[in-house]
């Protein structure tokens, strides 16, 4: 023991040599104070060191192939390995996994500072998703890709339809991680990309009616047939044909012309069964297999290049066919940029930029352009017949054109197995024709008139600063834009024989008035080189009807519906009961409703009229 400098009392360590098992001498205070320990029993298995205790059971023995059924917990590039456990070790497996680090993980000191806690031991782990928790977004500012604007608030996922309408779901994030992160203010550029506004169907199905066969668009483009071998024969012609006035050839941009409404004239488009010449050589030739209309047929040809739904009814009576549509359907109607990029929006259905306004103020343009380029002080043409739907007690007057009942005798395939599709098959068409080039003969200088109308300009891009300057781009967005309605006029022409095709550029004189437009400019086109370039043969014309008509021959006489599904590029054909879509009912509908106006007395009985100067 040795006194210190302050009186403490310390103690002096010095070597003693005791034997192992010995405890070491302490003070007596020490000892005292100190709990007292047992040595526990060595086990006789273990003579030389420390071991479990000894029991009766035998240890058991694992080797390598009892992990075989727990492989999925043990991965073979791990069974068998050394474990180092320790700080160095883990930094050496850290910088040899350097640059072989997952998405997301970590990389550099980083990754060997997380090696060493174990808290965050991610081993057999992988990052699936790094997108942020949802909640608030951080940060204010200007829009990337989904718009622009500032403010808060939560971010919206682009195209989110087009996973649920089977489409192929695009990213969540673009590129740009510095995309839009607040509520934007503007119109988003690739948001509304690739969905078309307008989903609805022309005709609601019913659980009934049995659909027959599904068309995928896309192949009707592989159906062809020898186009020269295609007869034509003129059946009668039917009221009458003036000139066309040259002078709106030269109109421009600079002296536009104010468009000309016709409101005094009565302009028909009678479906197939309502027409009488139709119906009379339906019965009177045996031959004849089909009749339709140039709108009904020029809308299936052009079937593949749609978007929007409609329908078309065929009724199969005695080994013959009638194409036909009901009244007020979608073909009456000129869609208006149906396949463009940035279709019209259909949220609001009364806005004047929604799809249906649209197709009647196109469908109006259409009828009133096609007057007003006639040649009034040049007596017409009159025909052979008058125009067989006007009335003679009315006053009204009738537009000018005329109908051409053309018969078409399309060949059949010598190769095929059925006999029907071996013969020719004769169809009766009633075509339209607007007017005649002066000076020209008999049946030839036909031309059919259409107009396109632009009813949104941009800042970038319109008709009346491009349209002199850049004819070809306006025709090639047009093309993009309404490939449906041009195809459409295109197979009309062909189908009514008209060499030439004239159509008008027509806008409104202001963006937020329909009702007021100005001609632009007319552009002149030769119908079969315009229709080789949209990509519209002859061949696939013709073959497209034979297939249809050698399709719905093979069956029962009924009526059948063709139906363009809004959402795919499938066209779907039902088997309807035979009174489905009549007019009788229709018109009893009409009388109903009309019962429901009138006015009731007291007793609920139908009030007599009484004069107007006692109302």
């Amino acid at each position: 023991w040795l006194k210190s400098h302050s009186g403490s009392t310390v103690l002096k360590a010095r070597a003693v040599h005791r034997p192992a098992c010995s405890p070491p001498v302490l003070p007596k205070q020490a000892l005292a104070a100190m709990v007292e320990f047992s040595m526990p029993r060595l086990g006789a298995s273990f003579p030389d060191g420390w071991g479990p205790p000894e029991s009766s059971s035998p240890s058991p023995s694992f080797g390598i192939c009892d992990f075989v059924e727990h492989l999925e917990k043990f991965p073979l590039t791990r069974i068998g390995k050394i474990c180092d456990f320790t700080a160095s070790g883990q930094l050496y497996a850290a910088k040899m996994g350097k640059g072989k680090v997952a998405k997301g993980g970590a990389k550099g000191k980083a990754a060997a500072i997380q090696a060493l806690n174990p808290s965050k031991d991610d081993e057999g782990f992988s990052l699936v998703d790094s997108r942020p928790l949802p909640g608030k977004s951080s940060g204010r500012g200007r829009g990337g890709a989904f718009g622009r604007g500032k403010g808060r608030g939560k971010g919206i996922q682009a195209n989110y339809q087009e996973g649920i309408l089977g489409q192929k779901q695009k990213p969540f994030f673009s590129n740009n991680q510095n995309a839009q992160k607040g509520k934007g203010k503007g119109k988003g550029g690739p948001q509304r990309r690739g969905i078309p506004s307008f989903k609805e169907w022309s005709v609601q199905t019913k659980t009934e009616w049995e659909m027959k066969r599904e068309i995928m668009l896309s192949s009707l483009a592989k159906l062809q047939l020898d186009a020269r071998e295609v007869k034509y024969a003129d059946m009668l012609w039917c009221g009458k044909l003036h000139n066309y006035n040259r002078m709106y050839d030269r109109i421009t941009t600079k002296t536009e012309k104010p468009m000309r409404r016709f409101e005094e004239l009565e302009f028909f488009n009678v479906t197939t069964s309502d027409d009488p010449h139709l119906q009379e050589m339906l019965q009177e030739d045996e031959n004849v297999t089909a009749i339709a209309t140039d709108h009904v047929l020029a809308a299936l040809i052009a079937a593949a290049r749609s978007v929007y739904s409609w329908d078309i009814v065929v009724t199969k009576i005695a080994g013959k066919l009638i194409f036909d549509k009901r009244n007020g359907s979608q073909i009456d109607f000129l869609s208006v940029n149906e396949t463009a990029p940035d279709p019209p929006n259909n949220d609001d259905k009364e806005n004047i930029n929604s799809p249906v306004k649209l197709s009647q103020e196109a469908s109006c343009i259409n009828q009133n352009f096609s007057q007003m380029v006639l040649d009034m002080n040049t007596p017409p043409k009159e025909m052979e017949y008058s125009n067989p739907f006007e009335e003679e007690d009315e006053e009204s007057l009738v537009a000018s054109g005329a109908y051409r009942y053309r018969k078409i005798t399309i060949p059949g395939n010598a190769k095929s197995e059925n006999e029907f599709e071996r013969k020719p098959a004769e169809l009766i068409v009633r075509a339209e024709v607007n007017c005649k080039l002066p000076d020209s003969g008999p049946n030839s200088g036909l031309v059919s008139v259409k107009a396109l109308n632009e009813y949104e300009p941009k800042v970038t891009y319109s008709w009346r600063s491009h349209l002199e300057s850049q004819k070809g781009m306006v025709l090639a967005t047009e093309l993009k834009n309404n490939a449906f309605k041009l195809g459409r006029w295109t197979a009309q022409a062909i189908l009514a024989g008209c060499d030439t095709m004239k159509i008008g550029y027509v806008s409104r004189v202001q963006p937020n008035d329909p009702w007021s437009h100005s001609v632009l400019g007319v552009n002149t086109h030769m119908t079969d080189g315009f229709a080789e370039q949209i990509g519209l043969t002859r061949n696939n014309m013709f073959g497209i009807l034979r297939t249809i008509i050698d399709l719905i021959m093979q069956w029962d006489d009924g009526k059948y519906l063709l139906l363009k599904d809004p959402t795919k590029s499938v066209l779907r054909i039902y088997e309807l009961p035979f009174d489905t879509f009549n007019s009788d009912e229709e018109d009893g509908e009409g009388d109903e409703d009309a019962e429901e106006d009138q006015e009731l007395d007291e007793d609920g009985n139908v009030a007599p009229v009484q004069p107007e100067g006692l109302r």
